[in-house]
């Protein structure tokens, strides 16, 4: 299941908010959010006309503010994120998925104390390359965290509260990644040591985790072989 997050649209030109309804009928079932018009004063992200904010209207304290950025007098903060004043499915989509991660990014450094001191939920997965999962792992909610994963690292909780995986169905997605050979995996060190040790899984080494490893090497052999004889 998505995450839903409000957004506010309420600063948004006529035209603008008509452009942002039309293409959210296609970007709502693209994005890794789904998004849900609400007021400024509940809204994760806010779509801001500078000619139509109110510079005296409060944002909340963790608002990402998306301005459009049509006006050339309004210099955004540092923090903020723009979206072409024509802009399109694309353009929407990309800075949606960008306030979703920001918005991830905070969610996610709020952790538990309990989970903080255990190392299981210290552990982060990223991949190192793009990858096309087969079978159960090529629904749309897996490719999802594939995307992501080749963007930022994620953890454990964000498997289970953010991609919506049951504790099976993140155990496996893992275990099958670790057998693709393109996860990585990070453990946080005691803070006296603020250094992460990464570590690239390496298939077991029995049965058909042997096997398999052997064939990788057999393979990588074959490869550096076929390269010298091409120079």
């Amino acid at each position: 299941m998505r995450k839903t997050t409000f957004i506010s649209v309420r600063y948004l030109a006529e035209k603008e908010l008509l452009r942002y309804e039309l293409l959210m009928q296609i970007a709502d079932e693209k994005t890794v959010f789904r998004w849900i018009s609400s007021d400024l004063r509940f809204a994760s992200v806010a779509l801001l006309d500078p000619s139509v904010f109110n510079s005296q209207e409060a944002i909340p304290a963790n608002c990402i503010c998306i301005w459009i950025s049509g006006s050339s007098d309004h210099t955004p903060c540092k923090s903020d994120m723009t979206l072409p004043a024509n802009f399109r499915l694309p353009d929407l989509i990309n800075v949606l998925d960008r306030a979703a991660l920001r918005i991830l990014d905070m969610k996610t450094s709020h952790v538990s104390l309990g989970e903080a001191s255990d190392p299981f939920f210290q552990k982060t997965y990223r991949i190192s390359k793009w990858i096309h999962l087969e079978h159960d792992f090529s629904a749309i909610r897996f490719q999802k965290i594939l995307a992501i994963m080749t963007m930022q690292s994620i953890n454990w909780h964000w498997l289970l509260a953010y991609g919506g995986l049951t504790e099976r169905d993140a155990a496996l997605f893992l275990d099958e990644l670790r057998k693709k050979n393109v996860l990585i995996e990070r453990i946080k060190l005691p803070a006296a040591h603020e250094t992460l040790q990464e570590i690239y899984s390496d298939p077991k080494e029995s049965g058909v985790g042997l096997f398999v490893k052997k064939i990788n090497q057999w393979l990588g052999r074959s490869r550096s072989q076929e390269l010298e004889r091409t120079r």
